[in-house]
């Protein structure tokens, strides 16, 4: 039981380290808005919502980050083991954690940005 725990805590050292940089910078973003004195882009959006992907995306952000390096381990994997003749499915496997957005916003939450039907 014990070693399941480490490794546990040792995944989310690892998903805190990696998200640490998006989250400063998310940081930073919001400040320059709010500093610009921008209205917000649609009127549409309730303080409810953004409540709700501010709560959203303390678990969004660190899952967003431990999929994209699951992808990226495996494309890396699928690379060494075909010896470079499986490249597109290496593509496949690290765009499909690391694609689409990386921050939910309110618009995500509101159901207003339509889902992606292709992998970027």
């Amino acid at each position: 039981m014990q070693v399941a725990t480490k490794w546990v805590c040792g995944l989310l050292v690892v998903a805190l380290a990696l998200t640490g940089p998006l989250l400063s910078g998310a940081t930073a973003v919001q400040a320059a808005e709010s500093a610009s004195g921008a209205a917000p882009v649609d009127a549409d959006v309730s303080s409810g919502d953004r409540a709700g992907a501010a709560v959203l995306n303390v678990a969004y952000v660190p899952g967003k980050a431990i999929v994209c390096a699951l992808g990226t381990v495996t494309g890396a994997l699928i690379s060494v083991i075909t010896l470079g003749s499986g490249y597109r499915a290496a593509i496949g496997a690290f765009k499909e954690g690391c694609g689409g957005d990386w921050i939910l916003t309110p618009e995500h939450v509101a159901g207003q940005v339509p889902p992606r039907d292709e992998i970027e």
